[in-house]
């Protein structure tokens, strides 16, 4: 399995940061088009059902991969064997969840009271083993940070399954719509990663490379799982005590932040790793890459989150119709939780790249244990309380997430506090701004745009005249970006 030695500098770490966001944002924006199309032809009866079965597949879906991918990337050096049998593993975990998944399908079905859960989980359960299959051609680019690959990969697939699920949405087939785009965009992606990564695995099997990737993986898997159950676990509750129409307002609510959250961060994330794991003999330089990303990554998500909050009536009502508007207030909790993403992920990443995953799921388990029962209470109290507990427990999050990283590399949380400050004043001046602007008689969509170009040039001069160096470092990555397409294109032409 060769691989190609990337430098790990602070300029790399934000340059495939900014591959790996034009990746995200091009595939997420075009199922953004394509999910306020379906919202304005499915009814939020669909949308709930659907949103509960990927609950159970998102779930499930952490089973399948056991930590192994991010063991291949901690790892130093692996072979062809290492990845072979992290792929044939992978593989064999998938079918037996899906096994799993499809007999007790109907049971889940029964506990919901919603007859049709269980042919949607069998039909979706089938991304259990597909997703097997693409592990380890993420791993493959996350090592060698190549992450433009994912760029027409991601974006193929996604352009497919949107004309699959518009197509079959206005042929009047309802929940199957939203099952056929998901499928069909897990299908397409993994097909394209094994035509552009051109690795064939070996017909071979070793335990003994299984043990230490395993040692690794199944903390990283543990932590996971845990994260991912507490993630979904107000979908569940909200599923079995309320309607299937009040679930999907609460997701459609979170839909949103969640979608620039994911995608922004998940590219931050999937940088930072590979890159923490090539230096993690440094602590000094894994600091100032902290900081660096703490800081880069902050700069992104707060303005996006404080102008969704302050937008988020006007935004529904335009992108969804008025029936939608109940998302209201899940939008604007949903943004405030989210905007502590970054600073989670470097805490977590950094504590993982140094092979501490026993610490990494010690902090899931405590922190979880915790929110689990506030959350257990909080969703026989109402749905907003159920919503809202996410705020204060999100702070509590990331005081215990940053406890380590302060003993481990001396990098408090007031120190990432004042890293993100610049971000945090320049987001609160721009959302006043823009919260006054929504105030103003007009059209919903008038007023919409008004708010969004206000905003962006507003949180731009102000990134401009504090001379903000995230702000000076993303200016000059697109000016010279633009210089050396323009330099290609004369050569083309010559």
């Amino acid at each position: 399995m060769d691989e190609k030695e990337t430098r790990v500098t602070g300029k790399s770490i934000a340059s495939n940061v900014i591959w790996r966001l034009a990746e995200r944002i091009g595939a997420e924006g075009v199922k953004f088009i394509v999910s306020v199309v379906l919202a304005r032809i499915l009814s939020p009866n669909e949308f709930g059902l659907c949103s509960l079965v990927l609950v159970f597949i998102s779930v499930l879906g952490v089973f399948r991969t056991s930590g192994l991918g991010t063991a291949l990337v901690q790892k130093k050096t692996i072979d062809n064997l290492d990845a072979s049998t992290a792929l044939w593993a992978n593989i064999g975990i998938g079918i037996i969840l899906y096994g799993v998944l499809f007999v007790i399908a109907p049971y889940l079905g029964q506990f919901y009271k919603q007859p049709m859960m269980a042919p949607v989980l069998r039909v979706l359960g089938v991304t259990l083993i597909i997703g097997a299959l693409n592990g380890i051609q993420h791993a493959r680019i996350s090592r060698s940070m190549q992450f433009k690959l994912f760029f027409k990969a991601t974006l193929t697939g996604t352009i497919i399954s949107a004309f699959v699920g518009i197509g079959m949405a206005m042929n009047g087939m309802g929940v199957w719509a939203l099952v056929g785009q998901f499928l069909s965009n897990q299908i397409i992606d993994t097909l394209f990663l094994w035509f552009m990564i051109k690795w064939k695995p070996e017909f071979r099997f070793s335990w003994s490379r299984l043990k230490p990737l395993f040692q690794f993986g199944w903390k990283a898997y543990g932590a996971s799982l845990i994260e991912n159950v507490y993630n979904n676990l107000r979908s569940l509750l909200i599923g079995k005590y309320y309607t299937t129409s009040e679930l999907a307002f609460f997701n459609r609510g979170r839909h949103i932040p969640a979608l620039i959250n994911t995608n922004t961060n998940s590219a931050v994330q999937s940088v930072l790793f590979p890159a923490y794991a090539k230096i993690n003999d440094n602590r000094q330089k894994m600091l100032s890459l902290m900081r660096r990303a703490i800081s880069f990554g902050t700069y992104i998500i707060f303005p996006c989150m404080m102008g969704l909050a302050v937008t988020a009536e006007t935004l529904i009502t335009v992108l969804y119709t008025k029936k939608w508007l109940p998302c209201v207030p899940y939008v604007r909790m949903a943004s405030f939780v989210y905007a502590l993403t970054p600073m989670h992920i470097v805490n977590l990443q950094a504590i993982m790249a140094i092979g501490r995953s026993d610490i990494r799921l010690r902090l899931e388990i405590f922190k979880k244990a915790f929110t689990i029962v506030i959350m257990v209470v909080c969703v026989h109290i109402s749905m907003y309380a159920t919503a809202f507990s996410a705020i204060p427990l999100g702070i509590f999050a990331l005081i215990v997430n940053a406890y380590p990283v302060k003993k481990e590399f001396n990098y408090s949380l007031f120190d990432q506090l004042r890293d993100v400050f610049p971000g945090l004043w320049m987001s609160a001046v721009m959302g006043g701004i823009v919260y006054c602007l929504g105030l103003i008689p007009g059209k919903p969509l008038f007023i919409l745009i008004l708010q969004i170009a206000a905003g962006i040039a507003i949180y731009i001069l102000l990134s401009k005249f504090s001379k903000n160096k995230d702000y000076v470092y993303i200016k000059r990555y697109v000016i010279d970006t633009l210089k050396k397409l323009t330099k290609r294109k004369k050569i083309v032409k010559s």
